[in-house]
């Protein structure tokens, strides 16, 4: 019976009380950190954005957030090892915890323009590993000024619940594709709502020979590479989810993607 319990109890996390751990006003926005049982969230604006959720008694972590871990599986040629990891957009870094859990991650450089929400990452949401390089700048300033090149680059620039692209984006793509190795592997993180999606696929096709879309619930992630392995066609890239869900028995839900919620463009 206990055992049973503590599997079922991370489902029914929305029952508990909520306590709130922090209330301010970050560079943006209001900020609030909250728990309920297990689970520490990040929210913003005034309408509380959820922007990040961890729970440390589920692995992964039971949200959208988890098929962050989809991302270097794209190169088609994947050993589990990441030399070097950008994060552009920490928040709370469910990235940064998910991606330690599962892979050998050498070195993770997250770029944070908000400094509070640097600080509520390393006070609730423990962001200390060693591994991780936390840098206080712009996204876009950051792309234009360094030199590295990135395994996989995660994207993930929201204020509150709009992406930002409120500086030349086309550009922005295209300077990220120079910081990318020859396997490396873009990931965006969009809401299937937005508008600006149908431009945003075709401004990564003018720079990448890959450009695939994932809608997950309210969600669509775009995957971009130059890998000449990546999978070109639903139908690889669902062999490609299985492989992955075989190696790691975390990755199961994987295999629930649906074919119509894949698109090569």
């Amino acid at each position: 019976m206990n055992v049973l319990f503590k599997k079922l109890k991370p489902l029914f996390w929305f029952c508990y009380s909520e306590k709130v751990l922090f209330l301010g006003k970050g560079l943006y926005s209001n900020v609030k950190v909250t728990k309920r049982d297990s689970r520490i969230s990040l929210f913003t604006g005034e309408n509380n954005y959820l922007q990040t959720s961890i729970n440390s008694d589920v692995k992964p972590y039971g949200t959208h957030l988890d098929w962050y871990l989809i991302a270097p599986w794209f190169s088609s040629n994947f050993n589990k090892k990441i030399p070097a990891l950008l994060i552009l957009g920490l928040g709370g870094g469910a990235q940064v915890k998910s991606y330690n859990s599962y892979y050998d991650v050498n070195k993770i450089t997250a770029v944070e323009i908000d400094p509070l929400i640097i600080d509520l990452g390393k006070k609730y949401f423990d962001l200390n590993t060693k591994n991780l390089k936390t840098i206080n700048c712009d996204a876009y300033a950051y792309i234009e000024t360094v030199k590295e090149k990135y395994n996989i680059i995660i994207l993930d620039i929201f204020k509150e619940n709009v992406f930002d692209s409120s500086k030349n984006l086309s550009v922005f793509l295209s300077n990220i594709s120079n910081h990318l190795t020859t396997e490396g592997v873009l990931f965006i993180n969009k809401l299937r709502s937005d508008p600006a999606n149908n431009s945003l696929g075709n401004d990564l096709k003018k720079d990448f020979d890959t450009v695939i879309t994932l809608d997950i619930n309210f969600t669509k992630f775009f995957i971009a590479t130059n890998s000449p392995t990546a999978p070109k066609s639903q139908k690889e890239i669902t062999n490609l989810l299985e492989t992955a869900s075989t190696k790691t028995s975390d990755f199961k839900f994987f295999r629930k993607l649906k074919t119509s919620s894949i698109n090569v463009l």
